[in-house]
């Protein structure tokens, strides 16, 4: 009780516009919501924040729960538990959905089976772009959640405090992890996202770093969940890297800002890394019935060098022995 009478007393002192708007989406996420949701009420500010939870008719009980968290808080609190899913007839949740009710200057990111653990979270990362004008985005370090272990990055040990994020340096390391991100609302025409055919999270944020910098704050501000359940993790790697070449892709043929060398060298490698998949699943039933494979080694091999033509015939050969 104490700790919701100071969640409802820092916002009633400051209801009328909130600074920053949290926006997560969730898709059966039942047996994380409650966690995701408690991290964004941990946060300890000296500004108001509201929380927009999108579900996208999921068929488990996060509706439940997200709307038993909404009628505790009301204030904080704005559910859309949507019927029918939006994701599958192709609606862009964010730019359609959560982002143009959005009140906050800035907007904070979180899916539903993410969470964040550092109570000062929110308060460090707008401090810092409220301090620094020419940065318009920021990211924090996280722990990575395999079961019931955690796992660190490097990250600590290999950047610095503050690692600024542009189109030379984005990608490497990947650290612009969505569960993490904090960003000026006004940096990102959202109307643009329906351009982009391949659109992912860095899609939104080369629509930023066209508007500012970006910043890795090098602290451990939430945790990634690794489950099953996740979008990715039922995906060959073959799919993750390919649908990650085609994003980076479509960004350097669509933003002028994004065509560096960083950039380049980015969709090369994970053009070669999509063609070596490629190379596992072509006894699968995958390969046999999807086109995205051989388009993958088509296009590797059109560009390669010869000696990486080569070594991939010869990674082929042995793949047939």
């Amino acid at each position: 009780m104490k700790d919701q009478n100071k969640i409802v007393s820092n916002w009633i002192n400051n209801e009328s516009q909130p600074l920053v708007s949290i926006i997560c989406t969730t898709f059966n996420h039942g047996d994380f919501i409650g966690e995701t949701l408690k991290g964004f009420l941990i946060q300890e500010t000296n500004f108001s924040f509201e929380i927009i939870v999108h579900d996208d008719a999921s068929n488990d009980n996060t509706a439940a729960v997200i709307q038993e968290y909404a009628d505790k808080y009301p204030l904080i609190i704005k559910p859309i538990l949507q019927k029918e899913n939006q994701y599958s007839q192709k609606v862009n949740i964010w730019s359609e959905i959560t982002f143009p009710i959005s009140r906050g200057k800035y907007i904070a990111l979180c899916e539903g089976d993410d969470y964040w653990i550092d109570k000062q979270k929110l308060q460090k990362q707008v401090d810092f772009l409220e301090n620094n004008s020419q940065y318009v985005i920021t990211w924090t370090d996280y722990l990575i959640k395999k079961g019931s272990e955690l796992e660190a990055t490097d990250f600590k040990e290999t950047l610095s405090s503050v690692y600024t994020v542009d189109f030379n340096t984005i990608f490497n390391p990947y650290c612009t992890y969505t569960l993490t991100s904090v960003f000026r609302k006004e940096s990102v025409d959202f109307s643009k996202f329906k351009d982009y055919a391949h659109f992912k999270d860095n899609t939104l944020y080369s629509l930023a770093l066209t508007n500012g910098k970006g910043a890795f704050m090098n602290f451990q501000g939430g945790v990634y969940r690794w489950h099953q359940g996740g979008i990715y993790s039922l995906k060959a790697l073959f799919f993750q890297r390919y649908s990650s070449y085609l994003n980076i892709k479509e960004i350097f043929e669509n933003i002028p800002q994004a065509r560096t060398n960083n950039i380049k060298k980015v969709i090369a490698s994970l053009l070669k890394a999509s063609a070596f998949e490629a190379l596992k699943l072509r006894r699968s039933e995958e390969f046999k019935n999807d086109e995205e494979p051989k388009k993958a080694v088509a296009e590797f091999l059109d560009k390669a060098s010869l000696s990486l033509k080569i070594k991939y015939l010869w990674r082929y050969i042995k793949s047939c022995m």
